[in-house]
């Protein structure tokens, strides 16, 4: 009788134990999981909001709130993703040298001349950093970037003083440009000029007329055809 009653007891205590919900079946439909759906391209827009943060105002001046208000998530979002800000600011500056190194490869694709291939460069570059001044800054400094990164930094940014300077080897060899100077030093004379004039352009100053001032400048003073070039 003992052994029915504390069989009745284990019975009754199952019986009236609360029915928890069935967890839900995750999108992808291998295995279970819980919480919020994940919102699509999450990491991309906080991206994207850091780098037009970060380089209309610098690091010191944004804070992780501000990237998560105008990527319209809730900050705990912004830490999920990156591990802190000085990461978030380190991962925005590289993807940005990234982009800009695609978007001048792409436009490269349908550059006739060594010229149009040279103001294609200044152009993609001026008005990549236009409205990002405090990104250019980095062309020389990247004294805000986590030591972790900035061998990634610096090759990327490598990767672009390589791309500039082969095209102006390539001006060299067409006759356009001397071909006794330095080219990858050539290359980072023309982004020090580019970063010079982003840096302390005036707001009357237009982003073509910017561009053509530079090409103008650059090729003439490499010209073949001063008098003081050697023959």
């Amino acid at each position: 009788m003992r052994a029915v009653a504390l069989h009745m007891r284990s019975r009754n205590a199952l019986r009236n134990q609360p029915v928890r919900p069935a967890a839900r079946q995750s999108a992808g439909g291998s295995g279970l999981g819980f919480g919020r759906p994940p919102i699509p391209m999450l990491r991309e827009n906080i991206l994207r909001s850091a780098m037009d943060l970060f380089g209309q105002k610098g690091f010191e001046r944004v804070s992780v709130n501000e990237v998560a208000a105008q990527a319209g998530v809730g900050k705990g979002s912004v830490y999920r993703q990156f591990a802190s800000k000085e990461q978030l600011y380190a991962t925005a500056v590289i993807q940005g040298f990234i982009e800009l190194r695609s978007q001048i490869l792409v436009a490269l694709e349908i550059a006739t001349s060594v010229s149009d291939r040279i103001a294609t460069i200044v152009r993609h570059t001026l008005s990549y950093f236009w409205n990002r001044p405090e990104f250019f800054l980095l062309l020389r400094d990247p004294d805000k970037l986590p030591r972790s990164q900035e061998n990634r930094y610096h090759t990327e940014r490598h990767e672009l003083s390589v791309l500039i300077a082969g095209v102006l080897n390539d001006g060299a060899k067409a006759h356009l440009i001397r071909d006794d100077l330095n080219f990858e030093l050539l290359a980072e004379s023309l982004l020090g000029m580019m970063r010079g004039i982003n840096r302390y352009r005036r707001e009357n100053v237009s982003l073509e007329g910017t561009a053509r001032t530079v090409v103008s400048l650059f090729l003439d003073g490499c010209s073949r055809t001063r008098p003081d070039a050697p023959e």
